[in-house]
């Protein structure tokens, strides 16, 4: 293996509506490439990011794909937040032989040996998030999206689920990415929180910013009639105002207040890296998690051409900040152990529910039913 430089392929939008999610993602590349090329790199040759932003645009993320992979000669990127721009970067991947580290929560249904799934599916957090609406707040559930593949999947799913176990659709809707206050206050207006329990919000990027400031000028609080979020992490959070943040859930396999070890180092090098102000949360672990992962699988091969490296990655694990991370041989997504937390006024997540064990990924959901059986907790 030469001395020179490892190039590696970052893919997210640092401008446009998800720029409020793809940022966290970059951050958590960045500070694990600075880390390993601090500690000497992998086998000698320093990491060398190479950051393309497609600002939002499908037909970027294919273009820009292909610019990586046979312009600058990746054989990796890390990239794509929302499902329709991993299914447009996907065929460019396995055309070229490529890897596409993704990082996202989604729907699921979808397997390619050239993608390493590192966000949760359906059955690792809408199954635990319904079990503890159910047991919390109740059964009559509202669906916010936006109007995205990932929304209506994730939803046609909760609507499945809560067919089959005395729970009630409440109300469905979805907005279009970039929709105004104005949008999201109509929608809002129309709730009646006496005959809801909960919101369970598919709402990506920039729009969940957007959904909880409106939600509060509504007067309406997270206390009474809560949020259920899929995708609001940390930094949603601090985007948002403090009087809209508190009290509202979202679920996830990563919080920043996570009291392990890992994690302790992990945030504290964050928090030096970008400012005392950008607490990380899930799309920054992910990522973080994923570089180590795939600097750990060159090592092991002594190369980085695809094939050693997908030989590797199967079944590869990794002490992560959330804890061990799985990577499943049959299908290249990751065991992860779901949390649920209840957001702050400060902007940092409560964690008020801990799953027992690592949940493996069953991205067709074949292992299920639709019905709900609630579980406690560890």
């Amino acid at each position: 293996m030469s001395a020179k430089g490892l190039k590696i392929g970052v893919l997210f939008s640092r401008s446009g509506p998800m720029a409020v999610t793809e940022n966290a993602h970059t951050k958590g590349i960045l500070l694990a490439c600075e880390e390993i090329n601090a500690a000497g790199g992998v086998l000698g040759r320093m990491l060398d990011p190479i950051l393309l932003d497609p600002a939002g645009s499908d037909e970027h993320y294919a273009s820009l794909a292909t610019e990586l992979l046979v312009k600058h000669r990746v054989n990796v990127i890390f990239g794509a937040c929302l499902s329709t721009s991993r299914k447009a970067v996907l065929p460019v991947i396995e055309r070229f032989n490529g890897i596409l580290f993704y990082p996202s929560v989604y729907e699921g249904f979808e397997y390619s040996p050239n993608v390493v799934y590192g966000g949760a599916v359906p059955n690792q957090v809408v199954l635990p998030l319904l079990e503890y609406l159910f047991e919390h707040e109740g059964r009559r559930i509202v669906l916010i999206g936006s109007d995205t593949l990932y929304a209506r999947e994730v939803n046609r799913i909760v609507t499945e689920f809560l067919a089959e176990s005395g729970g009630e659709t409440v109300l469905e809707t979805y907005l279009p990415i970039g929709a105004s206050a104005d949008h999201f206050g109509v929608v809002l207006s129309r709730l009646d929180p006496s005959q809801a329990d909960a919101i369970i919000s598919t709402v990506v990027g920039e729009d969940s910013v957007t959904l909880y400031n409106a939600f509060a000028a509504q007067g309406l609080e997270g206390g009474q009639l809560p949020i259920a979020s899929l995708t609001a992490t940390e930094s949603e959070l601090a985007a948002m105002q403090p009087a809209a943040r508190a009290g509202h859930i979202s679920v996830t396999s990563y919080f920043s207040t996570l009291n392990v070890p890992a994690n302790d180092a992990f945030r504290r090098g964050f928090l030096e890296r970008f400012g005392a102000d950008e607490e990380p949360g899930v799309y920054s672990e992910v990522c973080y998690s994923q570089v180590h992962m795939f600097a750990d699988a060159v090592r092991q091969a002594g190369s980085d051409e695809t094939d050693a490296l997908l030989s590797a990655l199967s079944g590869a694990v990794l002490k992560g900040p959330a804890g061990d991370l799985f990577l499943d041989t049959e299908t290249n997504h990751a065991s992860l152990r779901p949390l649920i937390g209840r957001a702050t006024r400060a902007g940092t997540f409560d964690i008020v529910w801990r799953g027992a064990s690592v949940i493996r990924p069953d991205p067709y959901l074949v292992g299920y039913d639709r019905s709900i059986v609630e579980h406690a907790g560890a």
